[in-house]
């Protein structure tokens, strides 16, 4: 069975009841198969085997067997994804692993940035053929699959199971504005009625993508392919963005060309060069590593001016937000010492919001503002100020209307009021209980930094003696502080309280000269203060990715542990080397919320207890 049933590109949607609608997610297309004798496979658009290329799901699909014996053989159409949020995969992560070969570097990516499988259709189901069968039946049994074996009926990506379904809906505007808000690639409207067939690009399925406009200028041009080489301004130099072909007309293309003969450079037969000049503005889906993919072309703007076509703008405009949402004063430098202005603040929550959202997701937020930048006059906002826009979520308290950013457009409307630092509780708005247990490291000054790297690895050791799984974070500025996750409910802060007070006493007997408790500085000693007593109601910590407002602009960026040694240094933590080796390395946090450490922390505490009652 071939995997070639393709759905064709469309520029609006179908209407009318025999269409369904289900979110598209930008990955690697592949057939899951799991033959009767428990063998699985996974098979790419091209027919090449995956199933080495991404472990992670071929190892979930085996786990899954004993429950699918009265199933098998079955065969899956999905979507192998890197999943940032319920609508949006990360292609580059997806392209990185089925490019790698060795399976040593296949293991040790899997190992720090897992991938999905995005089930969408059930071909074969208990060795039967179900491809003659109306999409709403297939999808009608592959539904009822799902949900007998527990898996999630939408696509999570703070969920374990590493193989996800995606649901259909005949709500278009519902989804598609789902889709634009959380920046996913687009929808497929597929017809009730169509069949699944093999080698087929079908009008019964339609694709409407999420494209993004930009403004950029052409550099050149190949007769060859056809392709022009277009380009942006970038302070001062020429920064080529990709080539673009689709779209243009015989008389665009020829007006293009006549102009190119006249004015261009022949660099080779047939592959021209041009000073820039030929303004336009083009479609794209995504920019991956400062290259615009699916680029098409949408009109030539003879009036722009060549330097107003800045790659600035380009990343600025990346994201869908809401049409009410205003970028002002750009240019003006809010971080002194490293010289980066409001637009690049603006830049790094447009690349590391997928990192940082689900942290602030559902938080009641607590803001730094520093209205003329990083080292000036600041003021903690803990309410939503009255000249906010309509599209600002909030959630009441007793005494505050706090905000809630679960998207861009609430994301770069606080970074447009120079909100530098974003504060969250431990918990989130829907309950009353920690969602996981941190320790604050702070060593007395930045210099004496290397105590928190000692701290950190003296507790690392501890919880690892434990069976406690924890995450280390930079705290942006001089300390560094460790999570532990724990799932909504399952304790109490008075619970947890008792956790991290034995855990902060216990390292500070075996190391009294080096870290203390003690909360008034002018009794610490010159040690390291353990913060445990932060971690209560109505505290807050500073988030994952949240900037801080010095004035170098350091991140509060979390860390592998094997990165947390003598050679640390926060100050190396800038935005753009956060949004480099997120790029690299993927986030250390990837799998947080996917791995509560409850059965651990409740056998400590019952042992504790324990403790306590036969000494009182």
């Amino acid at each position: 069975m071939g995997i070639t049933m393709q759905p064709m590109l469309t520029t609006s949607a179908p209407s009318g009841g025999n269409w369904r609608y289900e979110a598209k997610y930008d990955g690697y297309r592949g057939l899951l198969k799991i033959s009767a004798a428990g063998d699985v496979s996974l098979i790419s658009r091209n027919a090449q085997p995956l199933e080495n290329t991404f472990p992670e799901i071929t190892e979930f699909a085996k786990s899954m067997i004993e429950n699918l014996k009265e199933h098998l053989p079955i065969t899956i159409d999905g979507e192998i994804v890197s999943l940032t949020n319920r609508f949006r995969s990360r292609f580059e992560y997806v392209q990185k692993r089925g490019l790698s070969k060795k399976a040593e570097l296949i293991e040790q990516a899997a190992a720090k940035k897992q991938c999905q499988y995005l089930a969408f259709d059930l071909l074969v189901f208990k060795g039967e053929s179900l491809t003659s069968l109306p999409y709403t039946e297939r999808k009608r049994a592959l539904s009822d699959l799902m949900k007998e074996l527990g898996l999630p009926m939408a696509p999570d990506p703070m969920a374990h199971a590493r193989i996800q379904y995606i649901p259909d809906t005949s709500d278009f505007h519902a989804l598609w504005n789902a889709v634009k808000r959380f920046d996913g690639e687009g929808i497929v409207a597929k017809k009730k009625d169509s069949r699944w067939a093999e080698n087929k690009k079908t009008a019964e399925w339609l694709k409407l993508k999420n494209y993004k406009k930009a403004a950029v200028f052409m550099t050149g041009y190949n007769m060859a392919n056809r392709y022009l080489t277009i380009a942006v301004y970038d302070r001062g130099q020429i920064k080529e963005v990709g080539s673009v072909s689709h779209g243009l007309g015989e008389q665009e293309r020829n007006a293009i060309l006549s102009i190119v003969k006249q004015y261009g450079t022949e660099t080779k037969p047939g592959e021209y060069t041009i000073d820039p000049s030929i303004c336009m503005t083009v479609h794209y889906l995504t920019i991956h590593y400062g290259t615009l993919r699916e680029v098409s072309f949408v009109s030539f703007e003879f009036d722009m001016a060549w330097e107003d076509c800045t790659y600035k703008h380009l990343l600025l405009h990346s994201r869908n937000v809401h049409p009410d949402l205003q970028l002002t004063s750009l240019d003006k430098v809010i971080f002194p010492k490293s010289n980066k202005t409001k637009a690049d603040y603006i830049g790094y929550l447009n690349e590391i919001g997928d990192f940082l959202l689900p942290f602030l997701d559902n938080r009641a937020l607590t803001v730094i503002r520093y209205p003329h930048g990083s080292g000036g006059e600041s003021f903690f906002q803990k309410n939503k100020p009255d000249y906010a826009p309509e599209f600002i979520t909030t959630i009441r308290d007793d005494e505050h209307e706090h905000i809630i950013c679960s998207d861009y457009s609430v994301l770069l409307w606080l970074a447009n009021q120079l909100a530098l630092e974003f504060h969250i509780p431990f918990q989130t708005a829907d309950t009353t209980r920690p969602t996981e247990i941190v320790f604050d490291l702070d060593p007395p000054s930045r210099s004496e930094f290397p105590q928190a790297v000692r701290a950190a690895n003296e507790l690392h050791r501890l919880f690892e003696q434990l069976g406690l799984l924890s995450f280390p974070k930079l705290s942006g500025n001089k300390g560094i502080q460790i999570y532990i996750p724990i799932s909504k409910n399952a304790f109490t802060y008075e619970e947890t309280r008792l956790f991290t007070s034995f855990a902060a006493s216990y390292c500070v007997s075996l190391f009294p000269d080096l870290f203390t408790t003690e909360r008034l500085i002018k009794n610490r000693g010159g040690k390291l203060y353990i913060d445990y007593v932060q971690h209560a109601p109505g505290k807050t910590i500073i988030c994952p990715y949240s900037t801080r407002g010095n004035e170098i602009g350091t991140v509060a960026a979390p860390l592998f542990w094997d990165e947390v040694h003598s050679d640390l240094a926060p100050s190396n933590f800038t935005m753009e080397a956060v949004i480099k080796r997120t790029k690299e390395l993927g986030c250390p946090f990837e799998s947080f919320f996917r791995q509560p450490q409850d059965k651990q922390i409740k056998a400590i505490l019952d042992h504790l207890k324990e403790i306590d009652r036969s000494e009182n």
